[in-house]
């Protein structure tokens, strides 16, 4: 769906029925290749994979077999083909995918997607994992790596072929990719070929991802969180003019802790809060969220928005000013617009 079928269709007065809409993306670099959505013109609960964001981190490799090669701290090197894996459960979850330098913006770094493939815990399994083993070696066929704990993979990580029921594409990870659902992105490796089970974590470098915190007594560096609570104004536009009275405000909200459970929007810069409508939905999709607001008062007006998770995890109004990094930003979303 195009902006101006989006526009169009909210005269509904009511939450519009989950399905896959089209929506507008914006290249932002070709090599390595990243892609933008536009959630201004997007509003569904799966997006679709022809606007799913692309944050690649090399050039995407050419066409491969996929063949999987566990080794390291296992019992039984081998390497696993899609034939080898035939054996284990097929699964489908619906999650969020986030990039960790995804701003506080309705061009977005972030979708969320129906995907299927097979356990990551049963994948290791085949390989038998001695106890010695703590961290995972993820590697990309492009050359991109990271490491995770070995525990993480015991929840619902999965090895993805599938994305909204489809074959994933090149720049998605094609033939196969990681996906750990309420963690930032670039832990989901790509194009996957080898996992190394190892006693030790990879060493840090210029190009991990982590959090720079300012103490008293220096820079501290950790781990990134899993994904943070955020909610986003996907309508009106910021900039948007529009009369006076009802106004139906429109967005999304995710967390990777926990199941958002409240939203709310402000149409006073934060003074004054609404509850937001929404419908439940499962533990690390989003929820889409409408609010209806009252402006009387012609001229400029700034829309907030906030959410919360199960447990108790809320946007921050701002950024917390220690933090150094550019990394899981999710502080209040803010909207101006000009009520004439």
């Amino acid at each position: 769906m195009r902006r101006r079928d989006f526009v169009a269709s909210l005269g509904m007065g009511s939450l519009m029925p989950f399905q896959a809409l089209e929506a507008d993306h914006h290249v932002v670099s070709a090599d390595p290749y990243e892609v933008e959505v536009d959630l201004c013109s997007a509003y569904g609960r799966y997006t679709p994979v022809e606007d799913f964001y692309i944050r690649n981190h090399y050039s995407a490799p050419p066409s491969w077999t996929p063949a999987l090669e566990i080794s390291g701290e296992v019992e039984a090197l081998r390497p696993l083909t899609p034939n080898a894996l035939a054996q284990l459960p097929r699964v489908e979850l619906g999650a969020v995918l986030e990039c960790a330098g995804n701003p506080v913006s309705t061009n977005s770094l972030v979708g969320n997607g129906l995907w299927s493939g097979w356990r990551l815990a049963d994948v290791l399994a085949l390989a038998h994992p001695s106890p010695a083993g703590a961290f995972l070696h993820l590697i990309g066929r492009d050359g991109y790596t990271r490491c995770v704990p070995l525990e993480r993979a015991s929840t619902d990580a999965l090895l993805v072929m599938h994305l909204n029921g489809k074959a994933i594409a090149r720049n998605h990870g094609s033939p196969w990719r990681i996906l750990f659902p309420g963690w930032y992105g670039m832990d989901s490796v790509k194009w996957i070929e080898k996992i190394v089970v190892s006693r030790t974590a990879l060493p840090v470098t210029g190009k991990s991802y982590v959090q720079v915190i300012r103490e008293p007594t220096g820079l501290h560096s950790e781990s990134l969180p899993q994904i943070e609570v955020k909610s986003v104004i996907a309508y009106p536009c910021s900039g948007s003019v529009v009369p006076p009275g009802h106004l139906e405000v429109k967005g999304m909200a995710w967390s990777g802790q926990g199941k958002i459970t409240g939203v709310e929007v402000s149409a006073d810069e934060g003074s004054q809060w609404e509850k937001a409508a929404f419908q439940a939905s499962p533990q690390y999709e989003w929820v889409l969220w409408e609010s209806r607001l009252e402006l009387n008062q012609r001229g400029a007006v700034e829309l907030v928005a906030r959410a919360w998770d199960e447990h108790s995890h809320q946007q921050p109004e701002v950024r917390d000013s220690h933090r150094l990094d550019r990394y899981a930003q999710n502080w209040l979303h803010r909207v101006r617009l000009l009520v004439v």
